[in-house]
């Protein structure tokens, strides 16, 4: 009888200590889903990252990543901390990962063949042409007619979705505001808004934007060129009554740098609890 008494009490000890374990420190699992897409006409994949305790009876914002190489880990995990400790909204975290990011990413993530460099130099053809760039709009197709509804088919979402991008990423974020884009929030790292002598800034000017959107945009100073075509997109966003807009300058901070900064305050500005 005692040897039962003892063998109940260790597994009652072992039952509870392990729900204490998943309710305090349960690990922010990845989930990797593939999609054979039409536009692209290639089959695609897309990683997933679900908040603690996550339920399909409730809804969830959702959070798209770019360059899920380098960043998914990251920001699903500081996501997942920050949302558990009730800092952040809980949301599902989405990382986009580029077939072959050398040769793949400049091609989805701008919608032209830029004639000058960042630093404000001119450069010919075999710089930026159809192998390396302009193919974003078809990437745009796909992002939005086939990634974001099977991630909403595959779990339960909320239609409130944030996109993050850095350098090409967030230039990519900053020209679908000429477009009937579905982000409630988007985030623009260092932005390449120097490609194409900023076509970004003239293409929002020229649209009639009314979408209430949040944007977080950060950056650093050089080159100059580089800067000054941020400052000039900041302002057309600021003259926008629909655009809620935080900003930072990081003085001392790289293009790279700057991001793990950039998200942790940015993601509290605008999808706080």
């Amino acid at each position: 009888m005692k040897i039962k008494i003892s063998l109940n009490l260790v597994l009652f000890l072992l039952i509870s200590l392990n729900t204490f374990a998943q309710n305090t420190f349960c690990a922010s699992k990845t989930f990797k889903h593939t999609i054979p897409s039409e536009h692209l006409n290639e089959t695609r994949d897309y990683w997933v990252s679900l908040p603690l305790k996550y339920s399909d009876s409730l809804s969830y914002p959702v959070v798209y990543v770019f360059d899920a190489e380098w960043r998914f880990d990251l920001i699903k995990d500081i996501a997942f901390d920050m949302a558990a400790n009730a800092k952040i909204e809980k949301s599902i975290i989405v990382g986009i990962p580029h077939v072959d990011w050398k040769f793949k990413r400049g091609i989805d993530l701008t919608f032209s063949e830029s004639r000058i460099e960042y630093d404000g130099e001119a450069v010919d053809s075999t710089w930026y042409n159809s192998s390396n760039s302009g193919k974003g709009m078809t990437f745009y197709n796909y992002l939005t007619k086939e990634l974001i509804p099977d991630v909403n088919s595959n779990y339960a979402t909320n239609n409130h979705e944030t996109l993050i991008g850095h350098s090409y990423g967030g230039y990519f974020g900053a020209y679908i505001l000429s477009l009937n884009h579905p982000f409630e929030v988007i985030h623009m790292y260092d932005p390449a808004i120097w490609f194409s002598d900023g076509e970004v800034t003239k293409r929002f000017k020229l649209t009639e934007y009314n979408k209430k959107t949040k944007i977080h945009i950060t950056y650093q100073p050089k080159p100059e060129f580089h800067k000054h075509k941020i400052e000039e997109f900041i302002k057309a966003l600021e003259n926008n009554k629909s655009i809620n807009i935080t900003k930072e300058l990081y003085k001392n901070e790289t293009h790279n740098s700057l991001f793990l900064d950039s998200f942790y305050k940015g993601i509290q500005l605008t999808n706080a609890k």
